[in-house]
């Protein structure tokens, strides 16, 4: 149990996958699946598309 691993955005424990940041994300740690994919979509959706995504 102390070996548990957490993401350090959401701290759900880490399982099997393991996800690293991108550099550019400015963030040291692991990620969970959902909060890779959260930051994947914000980094590669440009600033204007993101208004249409969201509606």
């Amino acid at each position: 149990m102390g070996n548990e691993i957490n993401c350090v955005l959401c701290s759900a424990a880490l399982t099997s996958f393991k996800y690293r940041p991108m550099p550019q994300w400015n963030i040291s740690g692991l990620l969970c699946g959902q909060c890779y994919d959260k930051r994947l979509l914000e980094h590669y959706i440009q600033p204007e598309r993101r208004a249409i995504t969201k509606k």
